[in-house]
């Protein structure tokens, strides 16, 4: 079986740091396997999209070398799509209409459950604590249920790898499988990335967009490198680590459940190796993007040995 996998983000604002280990991951499992990596576009909640998001997250994913397979998948140009699972769903029992949307019929006898590949474990949901849900709006948009279900199972997905948040969703997603008659893909669920204080990560702890990581100075290299270890650690125990590196020895089962916290005097330092890793020549050449003026190279190329050992951004 081909391995698949997808980064499905949705345009709501510039692309977070935290969101460069999900699209790496994914990224590497492909990668490792000489299978396919995609980007799907999940733009179907029109009320919270930011205009430029979708090329913020394309200009990012090309700075750190994640290149995805095929054309981009957007879900708004699926809607065709979605309503027409949606009427299988009804015409087969398993969903109903209400107020101008369609609900999906929870089943409420037995449990919904996954082996997930993070940790190796079963999760689990009592059927019966579950309600109703909507599937489709009323506008004909489908809900994220919806459209994550019908897009990895026509994509042919698995693994499916997204952030712990998405746990509470499992009983939802396992049933809309069930009811298709189709395969349910492994999941991986990805532990929260915390900061110092651990409290959910924020501005506060110096994450940000990842585009505006790269306006400070950081490193392509160095930004793959660091979230990598926000929950994996090479069994090699080496901390700088090419991408090549990381496709060979990377593995799921090997991520931990633990919640990883973000340093961000962790990564100047990693973002500083890296930096003296650069010939004389190629640091000078980066260090020509953050400068306003451009006539002193001479003057400037004098000075890189002397800076070279000891900064860690190149702004």
């Amino acid at each position: 079986m081909e391995i698949k996998t997808r980064f499905a983000p949705s345009p709501t604002g510039s692309m977070h740091i935290g969101s460069v280990r999900t699209a790496l991951y994914a990224y590497l499992i492909a990668k490792k396997a000489k299978g396919i990596f995609s980007l799907r576009i999940e733009d179907t909640d029109q009320a919270r999209l930011v205009e430029g998001s979708v090329e913020d997250i394309i200009a990012t994913l090309k700075w750190l070398g994640l290149e995805f397979d095929g054309e981009i998948i957007y879900q708004s140009k699926r809607q065709d799509i979605y309503k027409e699972h949606a009427k299988k769903l009804v015409d087969g029992g398993f969903a109903y209409e209400n107020m101008g949307a369609i609900y999906f019929k929870t089943k409420k006898e037995g449990k919904s459950k996954i082996i997930d590949l993070v940790g190796n474990r079963e999760i689990e949901f009592e059927n019966s604590t579950q309600d109703d849900f909507v599937i489709l709006k009323s506008g004909s948009y489908p809900t994220y249920h919806l459209a994550h279900v019908v897009d990895d199972h026509l994509m042919e997905t698995n693994p499916v790898i997204r952030g712990a948040e998405w746990i509470s969703s499992i009983p939802k997603h396992v049933q809309l499988f069930e009811a298709f008659g189709w395969v349910i893909p492994q999941y991986a669920h990805l532990p929260i990335i915390l900061g110092t204080d651990k409290s959910k990560l924020s501005k506060r702890h110096g994450a940000k967009a990842a585009s505006e990581f790269r306006q400070d100075g950081f490193l392509a290299e160095a930004i793959l490198n660091y979230m990598a270890f926000l929950g994996w650690t090479p069994s090699s125990g080496k901390e700088i680590l090419s991408i090549d590196e990381m496709i060979e020895g990377f593995d799921l089962g090997d991520v931990n459940l633990a919640n990883p916290v973000f340093d961000i005097t962790k990564l100047e330092w990693m973002n500083g190796e890296y930096i003296r890793k650069l010939s004389d020549g190629e640091l000078l050449k980066k260090l020509q993007e953050f400068l306003v003026d451009h006539s002193n190279k001479q003057k400037i190329s004098l000075v890189v040995p002397l800076i070279k050992e000891r900064i860690k951004k190149l702004s």
